[in-house]
């Protein structure tokens, strides 16, 4: 990555007893869609919050372009937050509404003509400028609360489950414009989801948060592909995780066997990962091949799913934990069925260790 532009230095926040972020850190490059991945109550819009300066960090800093912003008031730094409710004023029609914050600021005239004019064009709002929020669909108030915040012209935009009201083809269509302005624009943003799809469309680069401690930075690519613990595993994607019996490392591979199955299987052993501790084996459902015989797991099917897409296929293992596995949808039968006899297999790469 390249050099940091926002730095979060050991950031807390705690409310009595309650810790609702513990002592993150984190670096976001200039340019950057980075995004805060967890569960509600993670700590992820608290960070955001402290990041834009509307909570006070109990310890910790905020370094923007290198500055320490920590104590510098939310108005006086160079970010804007984009939140989920848009808060669009509804007796102001859209052109008052996006440059609301630049007649607060007192400039002059022309310049929020000017910046008006621009942020209308990029964001393809000309045609709605006159018209009120009420007239508005919920894709074009969210382009016009994205320009309010894109008219202050600030280094850093942040983004508070912006998406979170829409219905899904609105929400795939604005993931997509999204992306397309934040590359036209140049601007960093930050964005906080609990949604594991929207991370992964629209991201350079994922934190996942749980309990207030980010487990895991990377590119989307690489916290799926390689999590660092069942919890990543599991809440990223989907994913059959098994438990690790024994484990004989052979270069950065390991062969091993599973608790409760005969015969062997091969996996990538991440650096940092002991064959010695306790180890668990995650494979992704799209990863995994059905088979009416052979070596791998054995089991029956027990449910089939038809989603359009692809088929998704719970099979009961002989030691009565469920798997799944899903097959894209080619236009063609298979001979699988629910009540039929299959073994789950894989190729070793498709495996990963985990050490927690």
């Amino acid at each position: 990555m390249q050099q940091s532009y926002l730095t979060v230095d050991g950031l807390s926040k705690t409310y009595g007893s309650f810790v609702a972020v513990n002592g993150v850190s984190l670096d976001v490059g200039k340019g950057e869609f980075f995004s805060l991945l967890g569960p509600s109550g993670c700590g992820k819009s608290t960070l955001l919050r402290m990041i834009a300066g509307f909570e006070t960090p109990t310890s910790g800093r905020v370094l923007l372009d290198q500055s320490d912003v920590t104590t510098v008031p939310a108005d006086k730094r160079p970010t804007n937050m984009m939140f989920q409710s848009y808060a669009l004023f509804p007796h102001l029609d859209v052109a008052k509404n996006i440059a609301f914050g630049l007649v607060q600021e007192r400039l002059p005239r022309a310049e929020i003509d000017s910046r008006l004019a621009d942020v209308a064009r990029k964001l393809q709002l000309k045609v709605l400028l006159d018209r009120k929020p009420s007239q508005l669909s919920g894709g074009q108030r969210q382009r016009v609360a994205l320009a309010r915040a894109l008219v202050k012209r600030p280094k850093i935009l942040l983004l508070d489950e912006p998406l979170g009201a829409l219905d899904k083809n609105l929400r795939t269509e604005t993931q997509d414009e999204l992306v397309r302005l934040q590359k036209d624009l140049g601007l960093t943003f930050v964005i906080v989801t609990h949604d594991q799809h929207e991370a992964m469309t629209v991201s350079s680069r994922i934190a996942i948060m749980q309990s207030g401690r980010v487990l895991q930075v990377g590119s989307p690519e690489t916290v799926y592909e390689a999590p660092i613990s069942r919890y990543v595993a599991k809440f990223l994607g989907e994913a059959n995780i098994f438990e690790v019996a024994t484990a004989k490392p052979e270069g950065g591979q390991a062969r091993l066997t599973l608790s409760g199955f005969d015969g062997q299987f091969g996996a990538r052993l991440p650096a940092g990962v002991s064959p010695d501790g306790p180890l668990w084996l995650s494979v992704r459902p799209e990863r995994i091949e059905l088979v009416r015989g052979g070596p791998g797991l054995p089991g029956v099917i027990e449910d089939i799913t038809y989603t359009g897409v692809q088929r998704r296929y719970r099979v009961r293992l002989v030691t009565n934990a469920t798997l799944d596995a899903f097959k894209v949808n080619l236009g063609c039968d298979d001979d699988l069925a629910v009540g039929v006899s299959v073994v789950a297999r894989w190729a070793d790469d498709a495996a990963h260790l985990l050490g927690e």
